[in-house]
């Protein structure tokens, strides 16, 4: 137990703060990001909102070190009054500073992984339906960051996309494309991967769903993102669009004219 730290500092006070009297210094802090904002205050409640970190200030006002976008939202919303918050015996802007880098750096970001699971607990429509969507090609998402298996991906916000852009059914279409091409790959599930074969399926009518899976088969990831690479240097766009085109490539190669995919545009 030696390793923990015993001058733990004063008792931080809790209490409700006015808004009015919480102000952002920026010699510390970040912009506001005004998009973030108006997503509290599009939902605002108290559940949501937790509490602020605060340090007095000799004149009586309060600088926030932790929460400066739940504060504005808090100052925008018209039946606001007050904050709770954190209230810490903090002085001046060095000590404010390092509070705010403290509390940032041991700070874990919620991965999309996690915030999937959230959603799908909470009902969250934009999970429903992509979990919906994995399983009707066989697939799901891992249960946990890093526990990778056959059919499971971490991808979530790609499979989002893709449902976004290109419709469920090209989506599911691309998914079951992976699973047959590679079915005992625990990382063939690729964000990458999946965008660019909804794109190509999409955008493409005639496309043969069991010819691509052939012929992707006996290709690595490696392989076919090495080639995109090369497509890329020579003529810029995006990652997927430059796989788009090694993969309608491959699919092409000894197909008559008629029969030919295109790799598309840029989305």
């Amino acid at each position: 137990m030696s390793d923990i730290n015993t001058d733990i500092g004063p008792r931080p006070v809790l209490d409700w703060v006015e808004a009015s009297l919480i102000d952002v210094d920026h010699n510390y802090q970040r912009e506001v990001d005004g998009r973030s904002v108006q997503r509290i205050l599009t939902d605002f409640r108290w559940d949501h909102f937790g509490a602020v970190v605060l340090a007095r200030k000799p004149d009586g006002r309060f600088a926030v070190t932790d929460g400066q976008h739940r504060v504005k939202a808090a100052q925008l919303h018209p039946g606001v009054t007050h904050v709770p918050a954190l209230i810490t015996a903090l002085e001046g802007t060095e000590e404010e500073a390092k509070n705010f880098l403290v509390i940032n750096r041991a700070r874990k970001s919620v991965t999309p992984v996690e915030t999937f699971w959230a959603g799908m607990a909470a009902g969250d429509q934009t999970a429903m339906r992509v979990r919906a969507a994995l399983q009707k090609a066989g697939c799901d998402v891992v249960p946990g960051n890093g526990e990778y298996g056959p059919g499971l991906t971490n991808a979530v916000s790609a499979v989002t996309r893709s449902l976004d852009r290109y419709g469920d059914a090209a989506t599911i279409r691309a998914l079951k494309t992976i699973r047959a091409a590679w079915p005992s790959d625990a990382r063939a599930l690729r964000g990458t991967l999946i965008q660019a074969l909804s794109g190509l399926i999409r955008g493409n009518k005639t496309l043969d769903d069991g010819r691509l899976a052939r012929v992707l088969g006996p290709r690595s990831f490696a392989e076919m993102t090495a080639s995109a690479e090369a497509f890329r240097k020579l003529s810029g766009g995006a990652a997927d669009v430059s796989l788009r085109k090694t993969i309608a490539e491959i699919y092409n190669k000894g197909l008559p004219s008629g029969s030919t995919i295109y790799f598309g545009a840029s989305s």
